[in-house]
């Protein structure tokens, strides 16, 4: 047998061929199901849908995700089968509706835990109230089971009208467009894969296309009662083969065929007025993996607990500033505390003109201004300043609580493009810890009304941990000292897993996984904080490291690794005061604080920290009126001055006499059990030998640290190990340990005061 021409093919048909054959009798129910051509299209239709599902599988969006080949094989036989009968179609499809809802139900409830099916099912819609709930109510939620439904009855419905498509309505085109659309969508997530898949849907789709436009031929033929060739199938379908691998060739061929990324531009084009309507559903489906390098802050409405996250070392923005103590750049604030994650509360949107004071903070006392110049590269429709957002240099929103102080964050006005900048100043607070301690907490009841909520349903078990942590502490700042000092005892891990469904992220993080990141540290702070009456929130934004900055400038290069979450804690009359419990950064070091290492101290004088941070060039400090409390430049010289002060009065002390010296070695001791004692009294006189403690030590780490410069300081060990016993572990000290103790106090004591004496540096 020869092949067939084109011009045989596609022209008038010749003789001798064989006869049209006899039609096919009327059926009064189900007509031949298969014939072998039936076959070879079901053949075609397998290569093309299942690639499709293939892609889609093998992107693992979440972990539970069942097989998605029986329900596809389902749809594909069911349209074909149904195809058959000559039913009206407004019957055939309910049937079909049936068929495929059992099939998708029993794809399902195979994930779902539980028992029996009846068990199962139950638990099924108590996890779609919940998920509804939360969709409908502006909720969050880590469950993956109703993204699994929606791809599963997806990938029956698109097997199903394809088939009805091909094997009824004789279109391919209707048939191949939900596999491509689902295709496309799939890759478009899945930058620089030239899968597989995606070349065996290219070269199936060609093979339907060809052998449709045949099937239409032929059956025009039969009716015009003109012959043709018996074998014309098998011809036509060897022809369409080799032009369709020689078409597929030469696209593999083209330099950007290689990768998906020129297709996922154009789909992404198209799809984004769709993407951009219901990205905000993404807070409902968190537990989807993202396969895209998407930053881990959206920051959008929501702060969903993501579980297992990777941090790329991608720049996401340029930030020009002055100082020594790098802070943080902060975006948003999140109030209002779920289960899953943290959404923002009600708010007004007031517009600001370039330059106009946003009015955070006002009447807050004790405060510094601080200004950053950014350069956009990925974030285009949030600003970012160092501190409480107060004003910058273009027209832009203030999302404003209820009250005229209460302002979580700026947003342009006109979308940023990349290479745009801008100047934001903000307002950070450059209060002491004495400051901070006679505070007090006689909050405005705005304060007490937004930032203490939490869920009816907050296991007791982080209740009673923050009750456990703050019974010694006499005021809020000692409270938020406690807690934070504890949260820095669990470890930074990236590859943690997210809260099984239903459970508390926090009360997780808290009793089970006890490690995570800045997002769980932060929320676990400021969930305890609330538990224990203290008014607090989330912040989100980057740390701008020394890693980042460029050469001899003041240029830093933020990558999405310094992505970061801390607690904002709020203390009359002084503001939100920020705070870290992530151990991967150094504590914020405050106003009158023990002395640092002379390599992070600021030649200015204005000591490390949030204080005196200078205003970025070409952006004057702001006027924010009398009464603001705003310190000008040079201000936060007070800690040193109190400093100074202390220590010349101690001198005065010394040389008065031996009483006044007890009197002024004793301040600030009163209350603290016998081992915080002796270890405050450790650090005051290591601090004076220059030997201090950096920010970030814990007891045991400066300890080591001591003796490590000098093996004669090694008792400083004994004494950390007594006052972590008694602070965190909250044991009792014995009279046999209380006696070693002793010994090494006063063997350590004269070390050090032998070293003050002689003033030799370490």
């Amino acid at each position: 047998m020869r092949e067939a021409s084109w011009g045989e093919l596609f022209g008038p048909p010749r003789r001798p061929f064989l006869e049209p054959e006899e039609p096919p009798r009327e059926a009064t129910g189900l007509r031949v199901l298969l014939s072998w051509e039936d076959w070879l299209t079901l053949a075609i239709v397998l290569v093309v849908f299942l690639s499709v599902v293939s892609s889609i599988s093998g992107a693992h969006w979440v972990e539970e995700m069942p097989s998605l080949y029986p329900i596809a094989l389902l749809g594909l036989l069911l349209g074909l089968g149904l195809s058959r009968l000559r039913w009206p179609e407004v019957l055939i499809h309910p049937v079909a509706l049936l068929v495929g809802a059992a099939g998708v139900l029993a794809q399902i409830l195979a994930v779902v835990p539980g028992g029996g099916a009846r068990d199962r099912f139950e638990t099924l819609v108590e996890r779609m109230d919940a998920w509804f709930g939360a969709a409908l109510g502006g909720g969050i939620s880590n469950d993956s089971l109703p993204f699994i439904i929606m791809v599963v009855g997806l990938t029956w419905l698109a097997a199903y009208l394809s088939s009805w498509s091909i094997f009824r309505w004789h279109n391919p085109w209707l048939g191949l467009i939900p596999g491509g659309i689902a295709l496309l969508t799939n890759i478009s997530y899945l930058p620089g894969q030239f899968s597989a898949s995606f070349l065996f849907f290219l070269f199936g789709a060609v093979l339907l296309l060809m052998r449709m436009h045949l099937v239409e031929k032929t059956e025009g033929w039969r009716r015009e009662g003109t012959p043709y060739p018996e074998f014309l199938s098998l011809s036509v379908l060897n022809a369409t083969f080799w032009v369709s691998l020689l078409l597929v060739g030469a696209a593999w061929a083209v330099p950007l065929a290689r990768s998906t990324e020129a297709f996922a531009e154009v789909w992404g084009r198209l799809s984004a007025p769709i993407v951009e309507r219901v990205e905000g559903l993404s807070r409902v489906f968190v537990s989807v993996s993202s396969k895209k390098p998407v930053n881990i802050h959206r920051l959008g409405s929501t702060l969903p607990f993501q579980g297992s996250i990777k941090l790329s070392g991608r720049v996401v923005l340029q930030a020009e500033f002055e100082g020594v103590q790098l802070p943080y750049l902060r975006a948003q604030a999140y109030e209002v505390y779920m289960a899953a994650g943290w959404t923002q509360g009600d708010r007004d949107d007031r517009t600001l003109d370039e330059g106009e004071v946003s009015g955070a903070g006002e009447g807050s006392h004790l405060r510094d201004e601080a200004a950053v110049s950014v350069q956009v590269i990925e974030h285009d429709d949030v600003i970012f300043s160092i501190g409480q957002p107060l004003a910058v240099d273009l027209r832009a929103g203030a999302e404003v609580g209820p009250h005229g102080s209460d302002v979580a964050g700026l947003r342009p006005r006109e979308r940023l493009h990349e290479g745009d900048s801008y100047v934001a100043v903000g307002s950070v607070s450059a209060a002491t810890e004495d400051d901070l301690r006679a505070s007090g907490s006689e909050y405005p009841a705005w304060v007490t009304g937004r930032y203490l909520q939490l869920p009816e349903d907050l296991p007791s078990s982080v209740r009673d941990l923050a009750a456990d942590l703050t019974r010694f502490a006499g005021n809020p700042y000692d409270k938020a000292q406690a807690i934070e000092e504890y949260l820095r005892t669990y470890p930074v891990a990236y590859d943690v897993a997210g809260a099984p469904v239903g459970r508390d992220a926090v009360d997780y993080f808290l009793f089970e996984a006890r490690e995570g990141y800045f997002d769980y540290h932060a929320s676990a702070m400021v969930v305890m904080l609330r538990a224990v009456g203290i008014p607090a929130r989330v912040a989100v934004g980057y740390v701008l490291e020394d890693i980042d900055r460029e050469p001899g400038s003041n240029v830093f290069s933020v990558r999405e690794r310094s992505a970061f979450a801390w607690p904002e804690v709020f203390f009359p009359r002084l503001g939100w005061v920020d705070f870290n419990p992530t151990p991967s950064q150094p504590l914020i070091w405050r106003p009158g604080s023990l002395p640092m290492g002379p390599e992070e101290a600021d030649p200015a004088g204005g000591g490390a920290g949030l204080g005196n941070i200078p205003a970025a060039p070409g952006f004057p400090m702001l006027d924010l009126g009398p009464g603001s409390g705003a310190i000008e430049p040079g201000g936060s010289d007070r800690g040193r001055w109190v400093l100074l002060g202390v220590l010349a009065g101690l001198t005065a002390v010394l040389v008065g006499g031996a009483g006044g010296a007890r009197l002024a070695w004793q301040r600030g001791l009163a209350g603290l059990d016998y081992p915080a004692r002796l270890w405050e009294q450790t650090i005051r006189l290591a601090s004076w030998a220059r030997l201090p403690p950096a920010p970030q030590q814990t007891p045991r780490e400066f300890a080591r640290s001591l003796r490590e410069r000098s093996p004669e300081l090694g008792d400083a060990d004994i004494l950390a190990e007594g006052y972590v016993r008694s602070r965190f572990g909250r044991k009792e000290i014995g009279p046999q340990e209380r006696e070693e103790m002793e010994s090494a106090w006063r063997r350590l004591r004269g070390r050090l005061v032998s070293r003050i004496l002689r003033r030799k540096a370490p």
